[in-house]
């Protein structure tokens, strides 16, 4: 994309902004992440308290989702970016300026978890809604592909670095770290112009009479009505909560299986949290190249089918009397797997939904699918920290898988692949019309847009 010039110039500096500025802040994001995982369970021993700050994150986020998408449609997204990102930035400070006074704290930690989720769902929902507005329709394939890729290098690298600078330098380095990602994020993000494809119509709103208070109940309950009424989103809603409810089996699990029974390194964790980035890159390359890709809801079934397989596969290294080299490889290779098996779950996800949806309700029916999906994700947190730490390990895992086995063949019938097939193939046709026709109304002949 970067070097089509068939392309407007334009589109391609917001490609390369916005895959830049996704990329500083997603490396300072992980390495922030690390020490803090590290700290809580090296400090604690507990999953529990590892989960709370999860928990924490997640429950603030989801109370904000239905603001977070009334904001995003009637208000400046970019405006909303920017801001939500300097905000962000002067947390951070305060909370360098804290350990270098006070030193790390639990409490400090989750306060600051607290207030930067505040402000996070409006960041990130405004981006969602704004994808078709940076780029064209028939582009947002290649282009979340390519983007996840870019962004895979961020899952090898941030790991890599977390690990060896949490040995080298002090946590409120690593927090100098993340705060810098966040301030040459916000920067670049004022080069993006987030009207290039925007139209009139598509911001049209419909401004019936009545007080505040109705008007912003209307508002918010028009992703819910625009949801309600669709059998395919109600079933991305199930999908949804059921990914997010199991997240704990690979977001806690590794990481307590890696530092409390295996008693592995900073540095070692680092890099086998590294390896597993290989297969969102994997995935992103392998999504953004693959042509007619007219059936997400198929490719959704199969990364869901193959993700609870892999579920079982991450036990075997506390059951198998390896090597540290045997648990690398093991760890590395199933974290590679679900990595890809996620990338063809959350990329179809996105790319249906963007294409499907009209732009006017965008920011809300992101924030609802958002809002119900994570809903039940501090639950799932809280409840597989706690049961992990009863080390019924092999228990957890293998109900999970069959809960999620179980519900994919339940739930995606026939008659649902057959139905999302022809909403996305019937939003991709119009897309191509509106494509075309400026095309042909400016007559520019020889000028293929299609390609990336």
């Amino acid at each position: 994309m970067v070097f089509d010039k068939k392309l407007p110039l334009q589109e391609r500096l917001n490609f390369i902004v916005y895959a830049l500025s996704r990329f500083v802040l997603s490396v300072g994001k992980y390495v922030y992440l690390f020490a803090v995982s590290y700290y809580i369970l090296y400090e604690t021993g507990s999953a529990l308290y590892f989960s709370v700050n999860m928990a924490i994150s997640i429950a603030t986020t989801v109370l904000l989702l239905p603001f977070s998408g009334v904001l995003s449609d009637f208000g400046n997204k970019r405006r909303i970016i920017i801001t939500g990102e300097t905000m962000n930035s002067l947390i951070l400070l305060g909370f360098f300026l804290y350990t270098m006074i006070y030193d790390v704290t639990l409490l400090a930690i989750y306060t600051v978890t607290f207030l930067t989720s505040m402000i996070e769902p409006f960041i990130s929902n405004a981006f969602q809604a704004a994808m078709t507005e940076l780029f064209h329709k028939d582009r947002i394939q290649k282009v979340m592909g390519y983007t996840s890729a870019i962004l895979s290098s961020t899952v090898i690298l941030g790991p890599i670095l977390g690990g060896a600078l949490f040995g080298l330098l002090s946590f409120n380095h690593i927090i100098m770290i993340f705060l810098i990602a966040y301030i040459i994020s916000a920067a670049l993000d004022f080069l993006m112009d987030f009207k290039l494809h925007s139209t009139k119509v598509e911001n049209v709103e419909n401004n019936d009479e009545g007080g505040g208070m109705d008007r912003f109940k209307r508002d918010i309950s028009q992703g819910f009505i625009f949801i309600a009424g669709n059998e395919v989103f109600k079933s991305l809603l199930l999908i949804g909560a059921l990914i997010n409810f199991m997240a704990g089996v690979i977001t806690i699990f590794p990481e307590k299986m890696m530092i409390h029974e295996l008693s592995l390194q900073p540095g070692t964790v680092g890099i086998i949290n590294a390896i597993g980035g290989l297969g969102v890159l994997a995935g992103g390359v392998a999504v953004a190249r693959m042509r007619g890709l007219d059936h997400p809801f198929l490719l959704m079934k199969r990364g869901m089918l193959a993700f609870a397989g892999l579920v079982v596969l991450y036990l075997l290294p506390l059951y198998l009397n390896g090597g540290l080299i045997s648990h690398i490889l093991i760890i590395g290779s199933v974290g590679i797997g679900i990595a890809l098996a996620l990338q063809f779950i959350n990329i179809p996800i996105n790319l249906f939904v963007q294409l499907v949806t009209p732009q006017h309700v965008k920011g809300r029916v992101f924030s609802v699918m958002n809002l119900c999906s994570m809903s039940i994700m501090p639950v799932g947190a809280i409840f597989y920290g706690f049961l992990y730490d009863f080390e019924l390990y092999w228990l957890i895992n293998a109900a999970s898988a069959v809960l999620m086995i179980a519900v994919v063949l339940l739930f995606f019938n026939e008659g649902l692949l057959a139905k999302s097939k022809r909403m996305y193939i019937a939003a991709k046709t119009e897309a191509g019309e509106l494509e075309r026709g400026p095309a042909e109304e400016d007559a520019h002949p020889g000028t293929d847009l299609q390609s990336i």
